[in-house]
This record gives structure tokens, sequence and C-alpha cells, in this order.
């Protein structure tokens, strides 16, 4: 507020004046220096209104400060997607406005379409446009299966090739990890339910 007393005296009288905290000229004397000017000590002016004329009823508080102005534009921020480079490893999309990466949907916003019961849209979110892989297990063993071109079918790697399969939609980087848990020597099975309708 004292800065903004400060300002209006300066950019009246076209003079800098000093703003140190120590050195600078004190609050009276400001004030006197704005009254000598025909001005209010208080820094309040009476308004009018630009479309009827009539003075406000209440006196607005008006200075000079300095400041700064951010260099945070829209056009320097502006981002979307609607197709592009995908991550080798995850198959998801890449991260960063530079490299023309995906907006990131996060856990807070995916928490706030669980408590509206937006199940589609996080559907489409999470899996449908970011890594959706389609994945072929066992019915029997529930194990991840594979196609062998030169016998142009399924087999699995426990059962045999006399194999049921089932394709099931999921997160590439949920199948990601169920192969890294089989290099270790964890077999984790996929139990598969017809669905219900």
């Amino acid at each position: 507020l004292i800065e903004s007393l400060a300002g209006k005296l300066g950019s009246v009288k076209a003079e800098i004046v000093d703003g140190t905290p120590f050195l600078g000229k004190s609050l009276n004397e400001l004030k006197a220096e704005l009254e000598a000017l025909g001005f209010k000590s208080n820094g309040r002016e009476l308004l009018y209104n630009g479309t009827t004329g009539k003075a406000l009823e209440a006196e607005i508080f008006i200075g000079v400060v300095y400041y700064q102005r951010l260099h945070h534009l829209v056009r320097d921020k502006i981002h979307a997607r609607s197709r592009g480079q995908v991550q080798m490893l995850t198959r998801q999309p890449t991260e960063g406005r530079s490299r023309g990466g995906g907006l990131k949907f996060g856990e807070m916003e995916r928490d706030c379409l669980i408590a509206y019961g937006a199940s589609y849209l996080l559907l489409d979110r999470l899996l449908e446009q970011s890594d959706k892989y389609t994945a072929y297990f066992c019915e029997k063993c529930g194990m991840p299966c594979y196609y062998d071109l030169k016998q142009e079918r399924f087999v699995c790697p426990i059962d045999g090739k006399d194999v049921r399969v089932k394709a099931v939609s999921m997160s590439y980087a949920f199948y990601l990890l169920l192969n890294e848990m089989m290099s270790m020597c964890i077999h984790p099975r996929i139990l598969l339910e017809e669905p219900e309708v």
C-alpha cells in the first residue's frame, strides 16, 4: 500500500521515489506531499460510472505499483494430440509437448472418473486411447499362448498344440508385467470366464 502511494506521488511529480525500507520517505511525508498536490492522503479517489455518469458510493483506493509480467502465454503452451509416437517398451504415448506426447491422465483424474461412475470414459482414456493390446490365453491353464506360423495355429507352452484360446484385451503394460514375472519363474494365470450378458 505504501508503494502505491509512493508510485502515485512519483508519477504525478515525474520523479523517482526511493522505495527502500530504511532510506525512503516516511508514510507521513508521502501523505503530506499527496495532499499538497490535491489528492487525499489515504490514496482514495472518487470514481464515476462510465455509463451513467453518476459518482460511485464508495471511494476507491488508486495507486501506481511496479510489476513485471510473467511470460506465460497460451500460444506457447497450447498442446493437443490425436495420434503420434509411442514408447517402444510400453507402447504408451510419449511424454511431453516437445515430443508430441499425450496429455497426462494421472491417478487423481482416474479417481475422479471412478467416483463419477464414468466407466466407459475410463476405459477409453486408459485402454482404448493408450496401449490396448489383444493377448491370447489358454482356456485350460490360463497361460499366454503364441501363434506358430509354420503350423498356423496357437500353441500353449504348457498344454501344447491341442488348445482352445481366448482373446483378451488388456493394457500392454499389464501384459509386459506378466512377461517380466514369467521371466522370474513366477507364472501368473488368467482365469477366463464367459462374459455375462
